[in-house]
């Protein structure tokens, strides 16, 4: 049998597929398995962090207040944790911890939730307040994070990233922020869903301390006019849609049936913020 040999056609030296699709397919499987890694192991911080001892987040408590200042509070980090130990005494059920507020200047809107009990208040969100039932339903959902111990999710979630850019990046700052941005989306709607447990536990602490609910939609309002997104920017939020939130929370109070009752005035005045140095945090 005579052996004839078919005809390439052709070039040998070309691939038949695109190497440009190549990279873009590798590219994706890499990013799916990087984020199937971080939901699974998110899955197990989710059901850690609730078991972690009480002994273990004070250990950690120090850790992260080390950067805070010591010594004597101001008068203003005084006035606020006046209010902070009224709502203490009605709050159910809270990690037994020595609950302490801290004041940071800060051009930046925010409170947040340290480990071991430190309430972090930047003096922007201060100037906002006009009443202090306003700054009472602040303190108040940072308590609720404290509750549901959302702070701990936080903090193991954000240990994951670092392993995970860490073991595959090292130093690239770039490639970080590219898996970064891909592991921020996977977790924005658990993070929101965080934001309206700690609202509600808020809002139901705000009654039984204050006998009424009043004050307690007008810093979200405040930031609802602030804002000027449109709500489809919200799904890459960490935060759920002002305008959304207020009205969750004015259900919620009529669901309940939550009497409004009396705002006290704002004990926090405009020369005791300025004192404050503003730093870019």
């Amino acid at each position: 049998m005579k052996f004839t040999p078919r005809q390439i056609k052709g070039n040998v030296n070309i691939s038949p597929v695109s190497p440009v699709k190549d990279f873009f397919e590798l590219v994706l499987r890499i990013l799916g398995l990087i984020l199937a890694a971080y939901i699974l192991l998110g899955l197990a911080v989710d059901y850690i962090a609730p078991r972690v001892s009480i002994k273990t987040e004070r250990k950690l408590g120090r850790l992260f207040s080390a950067g805070l200042k010591k010594g004597e509070p101001s008068g203003l980090e005084a006035r606020l944790q006046r209010i902070l130990d009224e709502l203490l005494e009605k709050g159910r059920e809270l990690p037994p911890f020595t609950y302490k507020v801290y004041v940071e200047g800060s051009k930046k809107i925010n409170a947040f939730a340290l480990p071991g009990g430190n309430i972090v208040v930047f003096s922007a969100l201060l100037k906002k307040a006009d009443s202090e039932n306003e700054l009472a339903m602040v303190l108040a959902h940072e308590l609720g994070h404290f509750y549901h111990r959302d702070h701990l999710r936080g903090l193991g979630r954000g240990l994951i990233f670092l392993l995970i850019s860490s073991v595959l990046f090292g130093g690239d700052s770039s490639a970080n922020n590219l898996i970064h941005n891909a592991l921020t989306s996977a977790q924005m709607s658990f993070s929101r869903s965080q934001e309206r447990a700690a609202d509600l536990y808020a809002l139901d602490l705000l009654n039984k301390t204050y006998g009424g609910v009043a004050g307690a939609v007008d810093f979200f309002e405040k930031m609802s006019f602030k804002e000027k997104c449109w709500p489809v920017f919200y799904v890459f939020s960490s935060h759920p849609y002002p305008q959304s939130r207020v009205a969750a929370l004015k259900e919620a109070i009529k669901i309940k049936g939550y009497p409004v009752g009396q705002k006290r005035p704002n004990i926090i005045s405009e020369d005791a913020i300025q004192e404050t140095k503003e730093k870019d945090i």
